[in-house]
């Protein structure tokens, strides 16, 4: 739920201007359960010589973290395609067209640029459509881009245009303007998308892109499994999910 207004003139005699709330979109955001265990017998902790069962349980830590990556990656890479995990509180995808204003009467608007690939150019137009955001009630609320993330295929074009001194579209020995922007870039390598690339703002309180954890993961030590104490192992469980109410802090551009 969203307050404020514009604030009106007002005598001090007179009885205060209420401000207003709009109703936002409602959002549930139910953590799932993610468990998995690995269990060895007796025999092979007898002959391990080469430490095994240690690349066993370490490959079952890795599961956890990639189990994380990968669906802290999700929305993104399901953003473009044709079904997604979850949809944000305005029921669109996290990237997208058309989206709608918590007040009908204000229309759309939308975080998605339009396809192309990473250039000056459209870096430099994400930041300015970043600068014209709007609020629920249609005030303009200029965020700030800080970082362009890319995936590793797009890795040696994003330092070209946000490191260079020079702007490396030009021959006039122009100042790389994107350079005076403070703009940092970041590869993700989780994304499967050769061509997609987003930009984002600071993390504050109006980032609305959520994680939420019901339990950290926890790896536990299990000696017996059914009852048979010749088995042993180990197993890790958490509780998360991710959602999102509405996505201004992030923009998207398919690439080309």
């Amino acid at each position: 739920m969203a307050t404020g207004d514009v604030i009106p003139r007002s005598r001090d005699v007179d009885e205060y201007p209420r401000a207003s709330a709009i109703q936002g979109f409602d959002v549930t955001i139910t953590p799932n359960v993610y468990r998995m265990a690995m269990f060895v017998e007796r025999r092979l902790r007898e002959t391990d010589q080469f430490a095994v069962i240690n690349k066993m349980f370490n490959g079952l830590n890795q599961s956890a973290k990639d189990t994380i990556e990968l669906y802290a990656a999700l929305p993104f890479n399901t953003t473009y395609a044709a079904t997604a995990d979850w949809l944000c509180g305005d029921g669109m995808l996290l990237v997208d067209k058309s989206r709608p204003y918590e007040t009908p009467s204000l229309g759309t608007w939308d975080n998605d640029e339009t396809a192309g690939a990473l250039t000056q150019a459209r870096i430099a137009t994400m930041r300015t459509n970043f600068a014209k955001n709007k609020n629920e009630r249609g005030f303009l609320r200029p965020l700030r881009m800080q970082k362009v993330v890319v995936p590793p295929d797009l890795e040696d074009t994003a330092i070209t245009h946000l490191k260079s001194v020079l702007k490396p579209e030009s021959s006039l020995n122009s100042t790389n303007y994107l350079t005076q922007y403070g703009l940092s870039y970041e590869v993700w390598n989780y994304l499967t998308s050769a061509t997609a690339w987003f930009g984002f703002t600071a993390m504050d309180s109006l980032y609305e892109l959520k994680w939420v954890w019901g339990a950290s993961p926890k790896i536990d030590v299990q000696d017996v499994e059914s009852g048979n104490v010749d088995v042993f192992g180990k197993r890790v469980r958490m509780v998360f999910q991710t959602g999102c109410l509405r996505p201004h802090s992030v923009r998207g551009n398919a690439g080309a």
